[in-house]
């Protein structure tokens, strides 16, 4: 019974290991705060339409999730069949979004079984963690700070001088103009901070921050540059909920969805070696995660060449 209870379980595993990484590992494209319509649907964004997965330029591929067709094994003892279904209730809490504390994940797995999990949680397993776990570049902190005080400013001003088109206050035109002088002053500083960094760093550096941003940082080109000082030309930080910000993407990285899939991919290898006989093509989760491990350090190394 527990071997055709993990046969009925696959699907749902599988589905719920996708879904954790989409969330976790996924850059959504943002443009001013909202996901980009796919091109046909563009003429239609002004209406109000109730716009599904697939009308996004970035929609996430339906996927199909089929129980496995393998031969159950035969061999098992009462003690593996009642493992078998303690793995069988972990994964159902887990597809189920409950949690599952390692103590209980412990008990349920072998000792290298365990070992392999707790190695997997600090494992590079994602072209997005190579990009972005290391945090948003200190430096970027400062410039974030200076360009949120010229926001600040920018939104101050457009108030009033709101009010004043609108007839509901008056105030001297000296007045407005300080406003509008005082937030292009700080944009300026807030750009003039970003250059700073962005000479002081070397190329590595550059890279890191370029993929912090949400445009092209141009300052190469002088008086080409496509960058300024208005609140829609100045470079905004990946994750800014500014409604400026061309590209405000980035994915979740979250520890506790990375514990989950974790958890989920232990236990999946563990159900299936003791529900499903073994063939000489199988290969154990940590055989596969060598190999994946050896995919991303090829795709590190060759990030590290270029620089």
């Amino acid at each position: 019974m527990a071997q055709y209870t993990t046969q009925l379980l696959m699907p749902d595993v599988d589905a719920c290991i996708d879904d954790v990484q989409y969330a976790n590992y996924n850059i959504p494209k943002l443009q001013h705060g909202h996901r980009v319509l796919a091109q046909r649907d563009r003429v239609s964004s002004a209406f109000d339409v109730q716009h599904v997965e697939d009308d996004y330029e970035d929609a996430r591929a339906a996927q199909t999730y089929q129980q496995p067709d393998v031969e159950f094994n035969a061999t098992l003892s009462s003690e593996q069949l009642e493992i078998l279904e303690k793995i069988n209730l972990l994964l159902r809490k887990l597809v189920c979004s409950s949690s599952v504390p390692d103590k209980q994940l412990q008990a349920a797995l072998t000792a290298e079984q365990f070992a392999v999990y707790r190695e997997s949680l600090t494992t590079v397993t994602h072209s997005s963690e190579i990009k972005y776990c290391d945090g948003m570049p200190t430096e970027l902190r400062r410039y974030q700070a200076k360009l949120k005080a010229a926001d600040f400013q920018c939104n101050k001003f457009e108030k009033i001088s709101a009010r004043a088109r609108n007839g509901r206050a008056r105030y001297k035109s000296g007045y407005v103009n300080a406003g509008y002088n005082a937030a292009e002053k700080l944009y300026g500083d807030a750009l003039e901070c970003l250059e700073e960094i962005y000479n002081s760093a070397n190329a590595y550096e550059r890279y890191q921050l370029q993929l912090w941003m949400d445009r092209e940082l141009d300052f190469d080109l002088g008086a080409e540059r496509t960058i300024g000082i208005s609140p829609v030309s100045i470079p905004r930080v990946r994750g800014s909920k500014s409604s400026n910000a061309l590209d405000s993407g980035l994915p979740k990285l979250s520890r506790r969805l990375k514990r989950k899939e974790c958890q989920l991919l232990a236990l999946k290898d563990a159900a299936w070696k003791l529900a499903f006989k073994q063939y000489e093509h199988f290969e154990p989760v940590d055989q596969v995660q060598t190999v994946r491990s050896e995919k991303l350090n090829k795709l590190l190394q060759l990030r590290d060449d270029e620089f």
